[in-house]
């Protein structure tokens, strides 16, 4: 809004100019300054564009500035220059006024892009149906989630994909461990197998298949039915567990009926063959992968005879190409990294884009309780489940704190700090922002809200308020475009803080009609951004606390 009027403005000046007019504006970035006394934005502009021109940076800042001065607008106060060639702009009060009205007719829409034609695929979470999620589960979705909504309300077309991993080896293990439990259950000593689940989990399911199932009937079929009322009993857990989240999935992509009962992993194979891209060695068929960009190659069915998980995720990925998708993010773990050099040398090999290919990495989350890590394990069967943590957490509080930091850093998850209702619990902070402007407009006698006279915001905090608010748009924009949610998150955290100090040294309900009409439409406005700044992070606005 605010930032892209400014951009706008300037450009359409300089362009009237010819030296100007052939120059690359996208260069044309404006900045928030971190000393406030440079100015409330300031662009680099003139130091980017200086040696295309064959002019000194500063001389051509001079010029800029000059250019835009002569213009008389009254959007800025003021512009300078400072050395070598930065120009720094403050914008006038009617100028912020004029915009913040916008918030208000916004509404629920306020920083968000109108419809874009594109169309993105975005897959996360995709844990194997084999166990209950746990916490590393629980950063991937709250992460995959908060990027879906944020690239939604961006303008894209978006779809979320589960990948479920429900063929091969550790489903067998699956169905033989559950097996084996049924077995230990009716007083039949039977082992689990060599890395098998463990969990407590598979007694309790055990218990609930011997309820539903005589028992001659589970003596004597096979190995497939167990593993397969496992995997569909935890399926069904897994999306409760998601949906307590908030989290839902538009597409569940089964690698057992698209990928190898479709026939999909064989016409994908085809395709490999037909580029030439497929050998023999050691009786194993291999990818020529190093001949387009990764570092070896790899192979894509064992001597057994069976295809390798990658064989599979190349499939897969190939099924995602033929979707007509503008742009395929995957929301893996950073244990991951070195897949995604394979994986794109695999596509180009197919003849796909792989610079649609966009890979977001979650760094471990280390869960700590009484100052010691917990184990997460699922064999072992000690893991932290998201029912665990539910159980004693807020959903709420457990989300934001997933997205609180940047997904590519390392996250302690530190139990014993995160059960107090203050300032060390961010979203409680947050949310009671909320909360208290709305107990504050319960109380105002006004009935109706003027957003037409807001001449009044003039105090040094309503003005920092104002420009935090109409500066919402390209926290979205930014963490749209570097898929980051963490971004939004500090924001809202900014932002519920300065209201706070303003509450805590403004009296908002006085006397005079036209300054409580101002306050109160701040607060209005405030309201509208928390709020939606937290539904992209898909965490609750509770008018109550």
């Amino acid at each position: 809004m605010l930032q892209e009027a400014i951009l706008n403005k300037i450009k359409g000046y300089l362009v009237d100019y010819e030296e100007f007019s052939k120059l690359d504006f996208s260069k044309l970035i404006l900045t928030i300054p971190k000393n406030s006394n440079h100015g409330d934005f300031s662009t680099n502009f003139a130091l980017v564009v200086s040696s295309e021109l064959k002019t000194d940076s500063k001389e051509l800042a001079e010029k800029i500035a000059n250019i835009l001065l002569d213009k008389n607008d009254s959007t800025f106060n003021s512009i300078n220059v400072i050395a070598p060639g930065f120009i720094n702009f403050n914008i006038s009060l009617e100028t912020y006024y004029y915009y913040l009205k916008e918030i208000n007719l916004s509404g629920k829409n306020y920083g968000s892009t109108e419809k874009r034609n594109e169309k993105v695929l975005i897959e996360f979470v995709s844990a194997n149906p084999t166990g209950y999620l746990h916490l590393g589960h629980l950063r991937n979705a709250a992460v995959g989630d908060s990027v879906a909504r944020i690239l939604s309300f961006s303008g894209y077309d978006v779809t979320k994909e589960y990948y479920l991993n429900d063929y091969g080896t550790q489903i067998n293990l699956l169905g033989e461990s559950l097996q084996a439990r049924v077995f230990n259950l009716l007083d039949i000593k039977q082992e689990l197998p060599e890395g098998g689940y463990k969990g407590e989990y598979l007694i309790n399911l055990a218990k609930i298949l011997l309820s539903e199932k005589d028992e001659k009937f589970l003596l004597n079929t096979d190995i497939e039915f167990f593993s397969d009322f496992a995997k569909e009993y935890l399926i069904e857990e897994i999306i409760r567990d998601l949906e307590t989240l908030n989290i839902s999935f538009d597409s569940w992509f089964s690698e057992k009926k698209d990928i190898h009962e479709s026939k999909y992993l064989e016409e994908t194979k085809k395709i490999l063959n037909d580029h030439n891209s497929l050998y023999l060695n050691d009786n194993a068929e291999w990818i020529k992968t190093s001949e387009f960009g990764d570092d070896k190659d790899w192979v894509v069915k064992k001597s057994d005879g069976t295809s390798t998980y990658f064989m599979n995720d190349i499939a897969y990925h190939q099924r995602k190409y033929n979707r007509d998708y503008d742009l395929l993010i995957n929301v893996w773990g950073a244990d991951h990294h070195s897949h995604i050099s394979r994986l794109r040398a695999a596509m180009d090999i197919l003849s796909n884009d792989s610079t649609r290919l966009v890979f977001i990495l979650i760094q471990f989350v280390r869960l700590i309780k009484d100052n010691k890590d917990i184990s997460m394990s699922k064999r072992s069967g000690t893991y932290t489940t998201i029912k665990d943590l539910l159980s004693e957490f807020d959903k709420d509080l457990v989300r934001f704190l997933m997205i609180s930091r940047s997904s590519d850093s390392h996250f302690d998850f530190d139990l014993d700090k995160c059960r107090s209702d203050s300032e060390e619990n961010p979203v409680f902070y947050i949310q009671y922002a909320n909360a208290r402007i709305n107990s504050i407009m319960e109380k105002s006698q006004l009935k109706k809200i003027d957003f037409d006279n807001l001449h009044l915001l003039s105090e040094e905090k309503e003005i920092i308020l104002i420009k935090k608010l109409l500066h919402f748009p390209e926290v979205v924009k930014e963490a749209a475009t570097n898929y980051a949610p963490h971004k939004i998150a500090f924001y809202l955290q900014d932002l519920s803080s300065e209201f706070h100090h303003y509450y805590k040294s403004t009296k908002v309900l006085v006397e005079n009609k036209e300054t409580l009409n101002s306050r109160l439409a701040l607060l209005s406005l405030i309201k509208i951004v928390l709020v939606n700044g937290l539904n992209l992070l898909g965490v609750s606005s509770p008018d109550k606390m």
